[in-house]
């Protein structure tokens, strides 16, 4: 996603899981507390409590990777673990901002159809099933993801236009 704003602007918030999780109109946030230290860093462990879909989420990221201000990679610390990563890359008019997700569920999650061995029939339509449920769940969750990344840029180009805009790096023979 293209954001007219500065990359280290944008990075700053992308890798405070406090900032950030408060833009997401997907969950009502109820506390998330950095363990340690600023800054956030390599290591850095994140303590998350928020409501989603009526139900209190309480679970811990760890920052595993941090190159600011490109690169920002956490690891929930849940049961499936979910990976995420974020990507800041300056362009003409701002930044790239890229976030991809990642879940590591094994077939077992999407086994919501136990079929005996007696009927090796029914395990094609068995496999279907998973293969719809994970088309649905991945659906939703992009969806969730594009509503928050669209927070996250109208928060962030509102910032930047405040403070007079983003700022271009000189040329070759320009002056400031």
């Amino acid at each position: 996603m293209e954001i007219r704003a500065e990359a280290a602007a944008v990075f700053a918030l992308a890798s405070d899981l406090r900032r950030k999780a408060r833009l997401n109109p997907n969950i009502e946030v109820i506390r998330i507390d950095l363990e340690g230290d600023e800054p956030v860093r390599e290591g850095s462990v994140f303590r998350h409590r928020f409501v989603k879909g009526g139900r209190i989420i309480e679970y811990r990221s760890r920052c595993v990777r941090c190159v600011p201000p490109r690169l920002f990679v956490s690891r929930g610390e849940t049961d499936p673990p979910f990976e995420v990563r974020v990507t800041v890359e300056p362009t003409p008019a701002g930044c790239r901002l890229t976030q991809q997700e990642a879940l590591e569920a094994g077939p077992e999650m999407f086994d919501v159809l136990r079929l005996p061995p007696l009927f090796p029939s029914l395990r094609q339509l068995g496999a279907e099933l998973r293969a719809l449920q994970r088309e649905r769940v991945a659906t939703r969750l992009s969806g969730e993801l594009a509503l928050w990344l669209d927070a996250i840029r109208a928060h962030l180009e509102a910032v930047a236009a405040a403070s007079g805009g983003v700022r271009q790096p000189l040329g070759h023979g320009e002056s400031a």
